[in-house]
């Protein structure tokens, strides 16, 4: 297994010794091999005779990140990319009995000359980022490498032809739908032959109308293409949950000769229309405005590790917490995730996995180009996708880079942004298509600079992808990323410890100037408390400028993607910090917001607590009831309610709520939303301290 990339030629051939077992499908990292570089892979299988003169194709549902392959010592191919699914046609090099493949895996480190600026690999967050193994800017932040055969690899055999892709669009005609798309495959026929398609469109999770379809197909020699057309009346449309039902279809295929089943092919796809404002940059889905409130998200460092149950659960929770919409920050995940996403009714906003500086030389160029032709291919069926971003931070758009590195060119990128942006719009005009995601959208106050309180200014952008701070994960996950020695550092090497598992003390302390405490319990809680209060202030803040001009917000990040501290407010071994129960708050869909400038007056001032009803949901509620109670020192000390008519898709500012002359003491205002009967719709408080005055 060499470290350093061998020149790859047809004739290789694996090594004869020093061979391991390791489980495939998984991550080399996950099974103990910490590799960078080249690692063959090579397993044996047998065909039995009843598949003999069939189809054979060999598929990779995932490798990272640059794969050759061969069976049976003929060579198939090469393939760079660590999120696609490939395949190859095996079929003349398959033996009766006993066949073997083998595969040289080549997941590198970037060359020193390329880090971190002038990178080569399409692996995003997987090879640079804040929270990798070591961080952004040490020079450990290629450790633990994500290489291997992450996803299953699997032979489908079929007779005379192979189904090797579907692509369906669904399009709205005035009041009807149809399916538009195309089917590619393989054909093994010796001449040109008559088959018939038949195809069944059925409710994949809802009670409904199923269609049926079918047409001839002349199928020649080779790969081929065909256009397919349905007309569908009055399907079901697939709804983010908040707002209707995920309704989900399965298209079911078969190829049949002569009654004789050939192939078939499933896909799970849902109907549904998306798009932005220019304007405004508000979205609308299937022509009904909505706001987002939204999430960064990665799932782990190492892709094998996200079963469905995991993405299940962080799905979950998110929804628990009022997100309808994710962010998937710089990477694509794995097919489990988009089919929870399609499941749930979750909407997200997909990131090519561009990251900071990349080569401007025309084979990496090429190389990005044709990997985000492959995303789009992919992901294509999913309707809870509903955007394509190209790059983020990219270096035209990062003047901070001009003080980083010496060799920074201000228009670096700018032209294979361009070209990415031109290609994925005319590869799919059914989404929303962004070149970046910059600079201006990520409102690090509080942490990379300014303060918390500068979230209450108006917010510069309609859509912020990124605002959020780090805060210690619990305790007991504390204990399993450090020693009792090192939970309270004191020299250089534990404090370099803590920052390879991404804490950053510099923000922490001179930035958002949290106190240390005394022990690792006052700082853990300190952190937590800082987090969880930026959080919501920056999202009610957000919220009350709701259109006016913000329509979408993420807070970063949702999860600790491997053992460490940095922004999510759930850590890694998924225990919700207090983050999590902010961002719960404010992102309830119908919200008492509470308009605040501090939280510590003295005795004799006024205090001024704006009351903002906010409602996300496309239902009015009229006649309904904001109610707010005072408490001092845990006693009732005021109590009112208002009567007011809530519109759909709304948000106003009711009055402010005034304390004059207040006396010293520990306060906390409760506040309720209320339908016409009595059923709570939303609740939120706010905690001050009065104190006694000089």
């Amino acid at each position: 297994m060499p470290i350093n990339r061998q020149p790859v030629t047809p004739t290789m051939t694996p090594p004869t010794e020093g061979w391991k077992n390791i489980q495939v499908p998984d991550n080399w990292f996950r099974q103990g091999q910490d590799i960078s570089g080249q690692a063959w892979y090579s397993t044996r299988f047998r065909v039995d005779s009843n598949t003999r003169g069939k189809h054979a194709e060999l598929r990779f549902e995932g490798v990272d990140y640059l794969a050759d392959v061969w069976i049976n010592g003929h060579y198939l191919g090469h393939h760079e990319g660590y999120f696609q699914p490939f395949s190859f046609d095996i079929t003349p090099y398959l033996q009766d009995g006993d066949n073997t493949i083998s595969v040289l895996v080549d997941s590198p480190l970037e060359k020193a000359e390329d880090w971190s600026l002038h990178k080569r690999l399409v692996k995003g967050i997987f090879s640079h980022h804040d929270t990798r193994p070591g961080g952004a800017w040490s020079p450990r932040g290629q450790e633990q490498n994500t290489g291997g055969i992450w996803a299953p690899v699997t032979i489908a055999f079929s007779d005379q032809l192979a189904v090797q892709g579907l692509k369906f669009t669904p399009r709205r005609h005035g009041n009807a739908w149809r399916l538009e798309g195309d089917i590619a495959m393989a054909s093994d026929v010796s001449h040109e032959t008559l088959v018939q398609l038949e195809a069944e469109l059925t409710p994949e999770n809802f009670e409904g109308r199923s269609y049926r379809f079918s047409q001839p197909l002349k199928v020649k020699p080779g790969a081929q293409s065909f256009p397919l057309q349905y007309a569908l009346t009055q399907p079901e449309l697939w709804w983010p949950a908040d707002y209707g039902k995920p309704n989900l279809y399965r298209f079911k295929l078969r190829i049949t000769n002569n009654g004789k089943v050939l192939d078939t092919r499933e896909q799970v796809l849902g109907l549904r229309e998306v798009r932005v404002d220019e304007t405004t940059q508000q979205w609308y889905i299937n022509n009904h405005r909505m706001f987002m409130r939204g999430t960064n998200y990665i799932g782990s460092q190492w892709l094998a590790e996200m079963t469905p149950d995991r993405y299940e659960r962080d799905i979950r929770m998110m929804r628990d917490a009022h997100v309808n919409a994710i962010r998937v920050h710089a990477h694509i995940a794995s097919a489990a995730f988009y089919e929870a996403c399609d499941r749930h009714g979750m909407l997200v906003m997909q990131d090519f996995p561009l990251l900071w500086g990349y080569s401007d030389d025309e084979a990496f160029h090429r190389t990005a180009r044709a990997q985000a032709a492959d995303m789009v291919k992919t992901l294509y069926h999913h309707p809870s996708v509903v955007s394509w971003t190209m790059h983020n931070e990219p270096p035209w758009d990062s003047p901070w880079m001009s003080s980083k590195y010496p060799d920074y060119r201000p228009d670096q990128n700018l032209a294979l942004d361009n070209a990415l942006y031109q290609d994925v719009r005319a590869l799919d005009d059914t989404r929303v298509t962004r070149r970046e995601s910059g600079t201006k959208e990520h409102e690090w106050l509080g942490w990379d600079s300014d303060n918390w309180h500068a979230f209450a200014r108006p917010a510069p952008n309609p859509w912020i992808t990124e605002f959020g701070a780090q805060a210690l994960p619990v305790m007991s996950s504390l204990q399993r990323l450090f020693t009792e020695a090192e939970m309270w550092p004191q020299t250089e090497p534990q404090w370099e410890k803590w920052q390879f598992h991404n804490f950053q003390p510099h923000e922490t302390f001179n930035i958002a100037q949290v106190p240390r405490g005394n022990n690792v319990q006052e700082l853990m809680a300190n952190t937590q408390a800082y987090q969880s209060r930026l959080i919501q202030f920056a999202a009610e803040n957000y919220r009350r400028q709701r259109y006016a001009p913000v329509s979408a917000i993420f807070q970063f990040m949702f999860v600790e993607n491997w053992p460490s501290i940095n922004g999510g407010v759930v850590d890694y071994w998924r225990q919700p910090k207090p983050g999590y129960e902010a961002l719960r708050t404010a992102f309830q869909p119908v919200l008492p917001s509470l308009q605040w400038v501090k939280e510590q007056y003295s005795s004799g001032e006024t205090v001024v607590i704006g009351l903002w009803a906010i409602n996300d949901l496309w239902q009015a509620y009229p006649q309904a009831t904001y109610k707010i109670r005072l408490l001092r020192d845990g006693q009732s000390v005021d109590d009112r309610d208002w009567q007011l008519d809530m519109a759909a898709d709304s948000g106003k500012k009711l009055e402010d709520y005034r304390l004059e002359q207040a006396k010293p003491g520990q306060y906390e205002l409760q506040a309720e939303l209320l339908d016409n009967q009595g059923k709570r719709l939303g609740s939120n408080r706010f905690r001050f301290s009065v104190s006694a005055g000089q």
